[in-house]
């Protein structure tokens, strides 16, 4: 037998247990690109609804308000995001809509808003019972000083 013949098969073999790892690159790119989307898509919830939350003159506009510019917002964020995105916590700084003087910039208050959702990367990964990923974020907005009052 010549030495050609000797290494037949060899690149089916070579393709065959180099197969997976190439698998597992390419799944590992896909998860941290989704991963990505989703970090941008949460902080991007986060900073309209802490901006939104600012033009509000009573307290008790603003948690509902964040709340529904929270889901509009993730709308296009994975379907596992999407589901469970929340507003973790709206803060605002003492006194932050009884500012008296709305020229004095030492009375301008600040809102906080934090949007948590849990991505589940196991879809894309191809491993069963891959915990989710909890993926938050947190935008300040300073209270808007030009905002009406009623």
């Amino acid at each position: 037998m010549s030495a050609r013949t000797d290494e037949r098969g060899s690149a089916s073999l070579e393709l065959v247990i180099l197969a997976p790892l190439l698998f597992a690159v390419l799944s590992m790119i896909f998860a941290f690109g989704w991963f990505s989307q989703t970090e941008s898509l949460v902080d991007q919830a986060a900073r309209d609804a802490a901006r939104a939350a600012t033009a509000q003159n009573a307290r008790s506009e603003v948690d509902p308000l964040a709340d529904e510019i929270t889901a509009e917002t993730l709308v296009d964020a994975p379907s596992s995001c999407a589901r469970t995105g929340r507003v973790e916590r709206t803060e605002l700084s003492a006194g932050a809509f009884e500012v008296t003087d709305v020229t004095d910039p030492d009375q301008i208050e600040t809102v906080s808003v934090t949007v948590t959702c849990d991505l589940d990367l196991s879809t894309l990964a191809f491993i069963p019972r891959l915990p989710p990923v909890t993926v938050s974020r947190t935008f300040t907005s300073p209270l808007d000083r030009y905002r009406g009052y009623q």
